[in-house]
């Protein structure tokens, strides 16, 4: 059912994620993003004892300076670690890191994300997945990390298509 809110039409149930999901969009760890929500850097609201969060909560937040410093230096460190062979949450056979780098507007960036953020959401089997982004304004880069099986790889590949 779709309701009218300020003339757009929106679904009935706006999608929100937990402090886990954002955890894997954003490679923070979960014991970041609740530091962020002690100090009022993340917005979010309770319900049923967990903390929930919105699109837009999310967006504002990673729009921050301090948090995408945080997160490019952890993506860093993540691939570093994948490189070394340090990686203890490794199951399965074969785990594939992929970086992609996407020359394109903010918008289009932004919409490859959403897409590749609902394949993350829609994948509930993946026994290894880790997914991160970033879009630096001034090279009109989007930089996708991806670390997942070779099954959920090429999924994401087709939204690049």
């Amino acid at each position: 059912m779709l309701l009218q809110k300020g003339g757009i039409l929106m679904s009935e149930l706006e999608k929100l994620y937990t402090v886990e999901e954002i955890s894997i969009f954003t490679s923070l760890t979960t014991r970041t993003i609740r530091n962020y929500l002690r100090d009022g850097i993340l917005k979010g609201k309770k319900i049923g004892g967990q903390w929930r969060f919105t699109k837009q909560d999310i967006e504002k937040f990673m729009s921050r300076g301090e948090v995408v410093d945080n997160m490019g230096k952890e993506q860093k460190q993540t691939v570093i670690d994948f490189i070394d062979g340090v990686n203890t949450d490794i199951k399965g056979d074969i785990q594939i890191c992929t970086i992609i780098d996407l020359y394109a507007s903010s918008e289009i960036a932004k919409q490859k994300n959403d897409q590749f953020c609902a394949l993350v959401g829609a994948v509930k089997d993946e026994t290894c997945l880790t997914y991160k982004y970033n879009y630096d304004s001034s090279e009109k880069k989007a930089r996708y990390i991806i670390f997942a099986s070779p099954d959920f790889i090429a999924k994401a590949m087709e939204i690049l298509k």
